[in-house]
């Protein structure tokens, strides 16, 4: 036993001889510490690809630039003023470079002309052209009297009587006339691009001329209007300034119809005609031979006899034989025609 335990110290430092051998064997070798100069160099290699970066973004960025869109903008008429995304950028004729490639809104304005609004797409590196025919802007124009009533035309064409808007107008020179029955008319040139003359106002004064009318053959009746004036022949030293519609009138005739215009100061003398509207009457009896009486006028004829010649109307017819009664009764006579009048007498007893 004492043996044993003499071996076992001799063994133990054989294993730690071994395990030292080991861990000398297992030892990583250590790279060299390199040297300063050497640091140097890397640090300038990193400084230099630094700057070509830069150098090289700095070029895209300058060649993105020089690709961006342009606008050519034009108005008609020009010197209009433009907004682009809301914002005034000049007036027309304009050429806009540097815009940004997409959609825009713009607007364009011009005194007296309607606000253009649109739209465009600008693409990158071209020029997009925008060209805007600009509208006439709708003015209104007021125009009153005094007295009111007045008819009122616009470069000839009747527009309505006073007080009156007119509407829709554009802005350049009119001329306005206001005329009203018995007073003198007025006319203006009215310029609707100055706001000042968009209302006009007109005191009107009363206006006189001479007339007169004389017909054949005279005595035919005289309507001015619908109104009697007495008959013809009719002269009136001061009657009211106006259009007139006059209607002569004379039994026995169609009536005369025309349109009278009287102005101040100046004499309207007018002269007329009557054609008088004739026609035929037969008369016829049984038997026959009676006399005949028309509007209580004896005629000198029997019956059978045709009447040329009559006025157009109704007309009061008597006949008369002996041994029979006496006949009265109207007959109508119309122009250019052959009325006929057929009576059978009765017998006295």
């Amino acid at each position: 036993m004492p043996e044993r335990h003499s071996g076992e110290p001799d063994r133990i430092d054989e294993l730690l001889g071994s395990l030292q051998e080991s861990r000398t064997t297992q030892a990583p070798t250590r790279a060299p510490v390199p040297s300063t100069p050497q640091r140097h160099h890397r640090t300038r290699i990193w400084i230099v690809f630094i700057l070509i970066a830069a150098i090289a973004a700095a070029v895209v960025f300058v060649l993105l630039q020089g690709r961006k869109a342009s606008l050519n903008i034009r108005s008609f008429p020009s010197g209009a003023t433009v907004l682009l995304d809301e914002r005034q950028v000049g007036t027309t004729p304009l050429v806009l470079s540097g815009v940004t490639p997409g959609t825009h809104a713009i607007q364009i304005r011009l005194s007296g002309w309607e606000v253009w609004n649109g739209t465009t797409t600008a693409v990158r590196g071209s020029t997009t052209q925008v060209i805007a025919n600009m509208i006439h802007a709708a003015y209104s124009l007021v125009v009153t009297s005094t007295p009111p009533g007045a008819t009122v035309t616009l470069d000839g064409v009747a527009k309505g009587v006073t007080p009156l808007t007119v509407a829709g107008l554009k802005p350049r020179n009119y001329t306005l006339v206001v005329s009203l029955k018995g007073y003198a008319g007025v006319s203006r040139t009215v310029d609707l691009s100055d706001a000042t003359q968009s209302t006009q106002d007109f005191s009107l004064t009363q206006a006189f001329g001479k007339l007169s009318i004389t017909s054949t053959p005279t005595g035919a009746k005289i309507f001015m209007d619908g109104k009697p004036y007495g008959v013809t022949p009719l002269k009136i030293d001061s009657f009211p300034v106006g259009d007139y519609v006059l209607t002569l009138k004379l039994d026995g005739n169609s009536d005369i119809t025309d349109t009278l215009s009287v102005k101040e100061g100046i004499v309207l003398a007018k002269q007329y005609k009557f054609e008088l509207a004739l026609g035929e009457l037969a008369i016829s009896t049984d038997p026959t031979g009676a006399s005949i009486t028309i509007d209580g006028q004896a005629t000198n004829q029997i019956a059978p006899f045709t009447f040329n010649g009559l006025k157009e109307g109704t007309h009061e017819v008597s006949l008369e034989l002996p041994g029979y009664l006496p006949w009265s009764g109207e007959a109508t006579v119309f122009k250019g025609q052959t009325s006929r009048l057929s009576i059978a007498l009765t017998k006295l007893q």
